[in-house]
């Protein structure tokens, strides 16, 4: 037999549902006995191993970190980028400022020296403190040394 002939063998094989016309327009069964499955827990059936262990909680405890950040709107996230653009590369700048701390899930005040801004991952690093995506400062002001600059 060729492999063209094995293959038409098995697709008049496998592809004739003509034996089931019996009972393809027949309702499905309702137990009387048993009250119908969610499909989320029928989908649970075919899944015999969680693959993820702890996933779903590492997201809820994500989510819950989360809950108190107010998310910045276009042009307020748009100000912040022009502050960090408009300061001066040469020379030291302590910044004041107001952020969302992903770890602890408030918002924390911090007063320090910028040491730089990597635009391409849109992050503020400081000489001697936390690395603080722009993304999640709500409030920014430069501090005015002792020389008046």
């Amino acid at each position: 037999m060729t492999d063209r002939q094995q293959w038409a063998a098995e697709q008049a094989q496998f592809n004739d549902t003509s034996r089931y016309n019996d009972i393809t327009n027949v309702p499905r069964h309702v137990s009387r006995a048993h009250i119908a499955m969610t499909k989320q827990d029928r989908a649970g059936q075919f899944a015999p191993f969680a693959a993820l262990t702890g996933y779903r909680e590492l997201l809820d405890q994500t989510a819950q970190r989360y809950a108190n950040k107010r998310y910045p709107t276009g042009e307020e996230v748009q100000a912040v980028f022009d502050f960090f653009r408009e300061l001066p590369v040469d020379e030291a700048v302590t910044l004041s400022l107001t952020y969302f701390n992903g770890e602890s899930g408030y918002y924390d005040h911090y007063r320090g020296a910028l040491s730089r801004v990597d635009w391409a991952q849109q992050v503020a690093y400081f000489t001697e403190g936390p690395r603080i995506p722009l993304r999640n400062i709500r409030d920014v002001s430069r501090e005015e040394d002792s020389h008046g600059n």
